[in-house]
C-alpha cells in the first residue's frame, strides 16, 4: 500500500474572514479609484466639446459627475459648463454645482473665486464678496482674486474697501491690472483729481502709470502735476511715463517743457538751446528720441558713427555715398528747443574725402511744423577731399517758434540726376544766442 498524507484545516473560517475583506477591500477601492480616475478624465474632456455639441458636453460632464460623485472637477465642470452656456435659467444650476465642488475642496482658491462671481451675477452680491474672501484668504499674493473682489465691492456701493482690493491686485500684476484701476478710479472720480489720486496709489510705480492714463486721456495739465510731484529719484526710475508725457508735450507744442520732463527722467545732457550730442560722442538713431539726432536707413547712403576720425573728441558722423542712381537725403536731423523771437547762431565742422557728386548735403534750420518753412540753410558741403572746415549760420526766431529742426539734407540735382560717391565727416554741432547769455557748450 501507497503511503499518502492528509492535510486537515483546522482553523475556522471566521479566522479567514480578515484576508477575505482585505481582499474585498482592496477591490473596491481599486474600483472605486478607476471610477474617479474615469470621471476626473471626461469632465477635462467635456469643456473640448462645448462649442460643437453643447448637449454631449452636458451628458459627458454629468456622466462624470456620476462617476465620481466626490470628484471636486466633475462638478467644477459642469457648473461651468451651465454659466458659459449664457442661459439664466442654468445659473441656479451652476450656483449648485459651485457650492458642490467648494465643499468637496475647500481650500481650492480657483473654485471660491468662480463661486464668488457667480453668486454675484446672480444677485447674491454680499454671498460673493464672502466666497472671494475666502478665495483672496487661500492666494492673499494672487491678483486676480482681489480684482474679482474689488470689482463685486464696487457692485456693492463700498469704494473705499473696493479700491483697497483693486490697488493691491494692480501692485501685485501692473501690466494687467493697474490701467484697469486708473480707469475704474476715472469713471467714478475723474473730475476730482485728489480723489483719483488717493485711490490709485501713493507708490511711484502707481502714479508713473497714472501719468500715462492722463496723457492718453489728453489732461496734460494734470499729468504735468502728478509728474511734478513725484520726487527726484522716483522720476528718474518712470522713464517710460516721462518719454510718454514728453511727446504729448511736444506734439502740443510745449517743447522746453518736454525737454525739462526727459531731463527730470534721467535722460542725460540735455537742455533747451543746445544740440544734444553735438559731437557724436553717443549712438544716434534711436527710434523715437525726441531732441536727439535722429537717423533712418537709406538705400546708396551709409551713415554712422566713425570711432577713427573726429574734430575734437574721438567720434565724429559719417555719411558715405556710394550710388550711382539719385539719393534723395534727408535723413539725419535733431530738434532743439528754442525762445521765441531770438537770434541764434549754429556752428558745426565738416570734412570730406573723396567726394564727388553734383550736389552735396547742405544743412537746414527749419520749423518742426513744417520743412518748408527754413529759417537758415548752409553752402553746400565742397566736393573733392578737405580737411575740417567750419560752418557758421544764423538765424532768428519767430514770435512763436518753440523749437527748431536742424537737417542734413541733399541740395537740389541739376537735370539729368547725379550719383554721389565719397564720405563727409560731420562734428560738434554748437547752439548759441548770438546776443545776451549764450548756452554752455
Amino acid at each position: 500500500m501507497s503511503e499518502q498524507i492528509a492535510l486537515i484545516n483546522l482553523r475556522p473560517v471566521w479566522a479567514r474572514l480578515p484576508l477575505a475583506l482585505l481582499a474585498l477591500s482592496a477591490l473596491a477601492a481599486s474600483w472605486y479609484g478607476m471610477r474617479w480616475m474615469i470621471g476626473d478624465t471626461m469632465a477635462e474632456a467635456a469643456p473640448l466639446s462645448f462649442q460643437n455639441d453643447r448637449l454631449a458636453a452636458f451628458e459627458t460632464a454629468e456622466a462624470a459627475v456620476r462617476l465620481a460623485p466626490h470628484d471636486p472637477l466633475a462638478y467644477l465642470t459642469l457648473a461651468r459648463l451651465h454659466r458659459y452656456s449664457f442661459d439664466p435659467e442654468l445659473l441656479p444650476r451652476a450656483l449648485t454645482e459651485y457650492e458642490q465642488a467648494a465643499a468637496l475642496a475647500p481650500n481650492n482658491y480657483l473654485i471660491w473665486t468662480e463661486l464668488g462671481r457667480a453668486r454675484a451675477t446672480a444677485g447674491d452680491i454680499e454671498g460673493g464678496v464672502a466666497a472671494l474672501r475666502r478665495a483672496v484668504a487661500l492666494a492673499p499674493n494672487y491678483a486676480e482674486q482681489r480684482w474679482h473682489l474689488g470689482n463685486v465691492l464696487l457692485r456693492a456701493g463700498r469704494n473705499d474697501e473696493a479700491f483697497e482690493e483693486l490697488r493691491r491686485a494692480g501692485d501685485a500684476d501692473p501690466d494687467k491690472y493697474r490701467p484697469q484701476v486708473f480707469n475704474l478710479a476715472w469713471q467714478l472720480y475723474g473730475p476730482e483729481m485728489t480723489r483719483v489720486l488717493d485711490v490709485v496709489g501713493k507708490t511711484p510705480e502707481a502714479r508713473g502709470h497714472l501719468v500715462g492714463v492722463l496723457v492718453g486721456r489728453g489732461r496734460l495739465e494734470d499729468a504735468l502735476n502728478v509728474w511734478s510731484g513725484l520726487d527726484p529719484g522716483t522720476r528718474h526710475a518712470q522713464v517710460a511715463a516721462g518719454e510718454r508725457l514728453a511727446q504729448s508735450l511736444y506734439g502740443a507744442g510745449q517743447y522746453k517743457r518736454a525737454v525739462q520732463v526727459l531731463a527730470e527722467a534721467g535722460w542725460q545732457e540735455l537742455s533747451a538751446e543746445k544740440v544734444a550730442n553735438g559731437g557724436f560722442e553717443s549712438e544716434v538713431g534711436r527710434a523715437g528720441q525726441l531732441f536727439r539726432w535722429q537717423v533712418t536707413p537709406l538705400a546708396g547712403a551709409r551713415i554712422a558713427v566713425d570711432a577713427r576720425v573726429a574734430r575734437s573728441g574721438t567720434r565724429s558722423l559719417l555719411v558715405l555715398f556710394d550710388s550711382q542712381n539719385h539719393v534723395d537725403f534727408r535723413n539725419v536731423w535733431q530738434s532743439v528747443a528754442v525762445e521765441p523771437a531770438t537770434r541764434y547762431r549754429l556752428t558745426y565742422f565738416v570734412r570730406t574725402d573723396s567726394l564727388n557728386s553734383a550736389a552735396t548735403l547742405v544743412t537746414l534750420v527749419t520749423s518742426p511744423a513744417s520743412e518748408s518753412e527754413v529759417l537758415a540753410s548752409s553752402q553746400p558741403v565742397p566736393a573733392g577731399t578737405n580737411d575740417w572746415q567750419q560752418v557758421a549760420l544764423e538765424f532768428t526766431t519767430g514770435p512763436k517758434t518753440g523749437a527748431v529742426v536742424v537737417r542734413l539734407v541733399r541740395a537740389a540735382c541739376p537735370a539729368g540726376g547725379c550719383p554721389a560717391y565719397g564720405k563727409i565727416w560731420y562734428d560738434d554741432f554748437d547752439l548759441q544766442r548770438a546776443a545776451g547769455r549764450a548756452t554752455t557748450r
